[in-house]
């Protein structure tokens, strides 16, 4: 079982009498190899990192003692980095029109009333009008990840706010459990999903992928190479397409079989790599077929040659059409890269590492 929700892990604020604060922390997640193949039926992997969105959970203290409120309180979720919040008293979750809510706040609706229903369907949560034992509760979520270029932002968001809900009621799921929540909530707002953003960042580490369906990677080796693994995030820049737009056009391709194949291949040599240097060779491979695909572009282009000259190798991660690259980082030359990294003008630069 993942030991998420409980009510006594939450810090009391000595600045605010009337409420417990607590801090929840969601990573996000890269494709390290195999992206556009895993729709042909080939495996990928997927890395979940330290990048992370942060939730302040406020708790109100009639919560914490079991008391009733003198008046009803709502549940807020702030999205302060987009500068847009839901404000809904907890009796009407399950009557929420996603039609009413804006493409970002539709995330958030759609996870309020998938976990109460998940909740009540399990007997863990009860909402009519004579028991109603739903909490309401602040969220304020801010972030450090970029959104809408391939990072997950959005199931980091979605996650963030199904284990904040089960910290103010003191309910534990296992992880499969949440993932399940999270999927569905993604197939209801984008009307079709994969397990991959929402399985990375819940289970952590590194996975493989293949016909919607996670593993965990038990090779030791592998996964402690990449322990020891520092990586570079590049936001290139913004993205014009959209994912399925750019999966639809690689569809097209009239080279797609081969180039899957030899993609597919490459995953596979993956998780027996000795060395940096051997997992640096295999990123740039994989990118340059990424690139036949004609999902990458000129600038991830140029950041993918840095990174093969200035770090031990590189590749765009995600749909492509811009977003992001990922470089594995050589300490000794990091300064040299980071300065030719900026004067491409880049539109951010993130240090991290694997997150278990």
């Amino acid at each position: 079982m993942n030991n998420i929700g409980n009510i006594n892990n939450i810090k009391y604020d000595g600045n605010n009498n009337d409420s417990k604060i607590t801090t929840i922390e969601t990573p996000s997640k890269v494709i390290l190899f195999g992206e556009h193949a895993v729709v042909g039926g080939y495996m990928a992997l997927s890395m979940a990192v330290d990048l992370k969105i942060s939730g302040l959970l406020e708790c109100y203290d009639y919560i914490i003692n079991n008391q009733q409120p003198t008046t009803p309180e709502p549940i807020i979720i702030d999205l302060i980095d987009l500068n847009k919040k839901v404000e809904i008293n907890p009796q009407d979750i399950l009557n929420i029109n996603l039609s009413n809510y804006d493409n970002d706040l539709k995330y958030v609706a759609s996870t309020l009333k998938n976990t109460v229903n998940y909740l009540m369907d399990k007997n863990l949560m009860k909402l009519n009008p004579i028991n109603n034992n739903i909490k309401p509760f602040k969220l304020t979520i801010t972030s450090n990840i970029p959104i809408s270029c391939g990072l997950g932002s959005s199931a980091s968001i979605i996650i963030t706010i199904i284990k904040s809900i089960l910290t103010v009621h003191n309910l534990i799921l296992s992880k499969e459990e949440i993932s399940k929540i999270a999927y569905t909530v993604e197939k209801e707002v984008q009307g079709i999903a994969s397990i991959t953003d929402t399985s990375t960042i819940i289970y952590g580490g590194a996975l493989k992928i293949k016909d919607n369906k996670i593993k965990p990677i038990e090779n030791n080796d592998f996964n402690n190479l990449l322990a020891g693994c520092q990586f570079l995030i590049v936001h290139s820049e913004r993205r014009i397409k959209k994912t399925a737009e750019l999966v639809n056009e690689v569809a097209k391709h009239p080279q797609k079989r081969q180039i899957f194949k030899q993609i597919g291949e490459i995953v596979e040599k993956a998780e027996f790599v000795k060395n940096k240097e051997e997992l640096g060779k295999l990123m740039v491979e994989n990118h340059k077929l990424l690139n036949k695909l004609g999902v990458s572009t000129e600038k991830l282009n140029k950041i993918v040659e840095i990174g093969q000259k200035l770090g031990y190798g590189a590749k765009l991660s995600g749909a492509g059409g811009g977003g992001i690259a990922i470089i594995l980082i050589n300490e000794n030359k990091k300064e040299d890269l980071l300065n030719e990294l900026n004067d491409l003008g880049v539109l951010g630069i993130y240090d991290c590492i694997i997150k278990y």
